[in-house]
């Protein structure tokens, strides 16, 4: 493409492919042109090797993600070993605490959510979870897994570029504290947020591990935080025992 070759054109091929997948509906190429500041002629270019793979579609108002985008998501759960499995898992202490259950899985330096499955109890408030470097990592329990297990330098990077943003009234940031919890979280196996997050939100929240005792994810409950407060052993007592099946699943 004119001007644009190598890394800098696999650069903008992703982030065509990624604008189409973080928008509601079709994506018309005029707009992917004003997203990325390029000539239309450009945008035309970089959709053809995307639309020829399968990865988008062309779709009345413009292009969405094509059949392509599932393949590669079986085969990162064949890869990760999160199949059905887990969510079999999930369903069983969905029904044992009657809470919402979730698996969420670790990559990269750990601090990267990968993957997260979800079996929700009806009526239930949920942990506003999504991929990538969360920013609530702080906040919710399956955020101080991540940092429990991180290396020094990742939970550095973590507060050098995103910093202890506080969303509640009792969310933790100050670094001392941090720090006070998250060698709480590694001493008694589990992690805890009350309404750190998210308000009339509780989370608990245990470790997987992997080979070579890695953590490579974690298993979560929400629930409400009377709800915590009242049943609290049995929910850690469950959280826990779900965390340690989830360890057998094959985890490549």
């Amino acid at each position: 493409m004119p001007g644009q070759t190598g890394p800098r054109a696999a650069e903008r091929t992703l982030e065509v492919l990624e604008l189409v997948a973080d928008a509601a509906g079709p994506v018309s190429a005029k707009a992917l042109a004003r997203s990325l500041g390029c000539a239309l002629s450009t945008v035309y270019t970089l959709l053809t090797p995307l639309t020829e793979r399968g990865y988008l579609v062309r779709a009345d108002g413009g292009y969405v993600l094509g059949y392509r985008v599932p393949a590669l998501h079986r085969s990162f759960q064949k890869q990760t070993g999160l199949d059905e499995g887990v969510v079999g898992l999930l369903t069983w202490l969905q029904r044992a605490t009657r809470a919402s259950a979730n698996y969420v899985a670790f990559q990269g330096n750990g601090l990267v959510i990968a993957d997260v499955r979800t079996v929700a109890a009806q009526g239930a408030e949920r942990p506003r979870l999504g991929v990538g470097i969360d920013p609530r990592s702080h906040a919710y329990a399956h955020g101080k897994i991540a940092l429990a297990a991180a290396s020094p330098a990742a939970r550095r990077r973590y507060l050098e570029e995103l910093g202890l943003r506080r969303f509640t009234p009792y969310t933790i940031a100050s670094v001392t504290r941090l720090d006070e919890e998250l060698r709480r979280v590694r001493r008694l196996g589990f992690a805890q947020d009350v309404e750190e997050a998210q308000p009339g939100l509780a989370c608990l929240a245990a470790p997987v591990l992997g080979a070579g005792g890695t953590v490579v994810g974690c298993v979560a409950l929400s629930v409400r935080p009377d709800e915590l407060r009242a049943n609290r052993s049995s929910l850690i007592d469950a959280v826990r025992r779900a965390a340690q099946k989830a360890a057998q699943v094959d985890h490549r």
